[in-house]
């Protein structure tokens, strides 16, 4: 089932115009797919049942997601015993969830979902200038609305100064009022917390980082993805590998999928120079660091090995 949800998702993107690549050889992994359409990019984790999403894996995609202007939603169509509705907006650690149905609407048709699950049901954005422009011409106050609703005069108000609405109050709204009053809610301008992630390299990995953060380079570690870090450098970001694995070019392949399609640097850093290229990134050895003295001359390091 999660295949199958996989390649309806990549076959969505696809038809929408979306440049994708998936990440299927790389375990764990918080994102399962990268997709961009022009200056736009996503940052999609897939899973048939929403409840395996782990806390740690979704602070990794938040953190790229911030780092890379992209946008980290989940698609699934499950969760518990229940399925994900269509056009219905659900979160999981502060990111939205939806299903594969609703990203169609979203990103084929233009229609963007009215509703969001939360705890004790299902409810909507009101706009409040809609709310007031409708009640105004309609000639009703404050109280003739919260009476003919069965509300409160208290909640009527606040429902007018744009606090959210339950579904069902919501419906005897605009039959009242005879228009559209509801926000569409945007899954992809969800305000995301950050949090920065702790140092957590070994070996001969530890080394490297500390060499780049000698020459004032900002490493940010991750786990849970193709490439091993993320660097910041005069305001670029790096898709840094430092794992020193067997498959190096295997690894890099992949790291340069993703830079490719999110249009960032990418480099790995080795013991020894590796004869093979990989599209996309960039080898730097531990020698060619040592003779690095500042962030600029890192990047553009990178810089004259991707014109080479």
């Amino acid at each position: 089932m999660q295949e199958l949800v996989t390649r309806a998702v990549l076959k969505i993107l696809k038809k929408a115009g979306f440049t994708v690549t998936d990440l299927v050889e790389t375990k764990p992994r918080c994102f399962d797919i990268v997709a961009r359409k022009d200056d736009f990019v996503i940052l999609i984790k897939v899973l048939y049942n929403v409840d395996s999403l782990k806390s740690e894996a979704v602070k990794e995609m938040k953190l790229i997601a911030k780092f890379l202007k992209a946008s980290p939603i989940v698609v699934g169509e499950k969760f518990k015993q229940d399925y994900l509705e269509r056009g219905v907006v659900y979160t999981r650690y502060g990111i939205p969830v939806i299903n594969v149905a609703t990203l169609y609407d979203i990103i084929v048709e233009n229609v963007y979902p009215l509703i969001y699950s939360a705890p004790g049901g299902y409810y909507v954005k009101i706009d409040s200038e809609k709310f007031k422009r409708r009640r105004e011409e309609l000639g009703l106050s404050i109280g003739e609305i919260a009476s003919r609703i069965g509300i409160t005069r208290r909640a009527a108000k606040k429902y007018e100064e744009g606090i959210d609405v339950s579904l069902d109050n919501a419906i005897k709204l605009e039959e009242l009022l005879g228009g559209d009053i509801v926000k569409e809610i945007n899954v992809f301008e969800f305000e995301i917390d950050v949090e920065e992630p702790e140092e957590e390299f070994e070996g001969e990995e530890a080394e490297i980082v500390d060499q780049l953060k000698c020459i004032g380079i900002k490493i940010y570690p991750v786990k849970y993805a193709p490439f091993d870090a993320l660097s910041v450098v005069e305001d670029e970001n790096v898709l840094t590998g430092v794992k020193q694995v067997r498959e190096i070019e295997r690894r890099a392949s992949l790291i340069g999928r993703v830079s490719e399609v999110v249009s960032a640097n990418a480099a790995y850093i080795v013991e020894k120079r590796i004869k093979s290229e990989v599209e996309g990134v960039v080898f730097i050895t531990k020698d060619e660091i040592s003779c690095v003295s500042s962030p600029k001359d890192f990047i553009s390091l990178i810089h004259e090995k991707k014109e080479y």
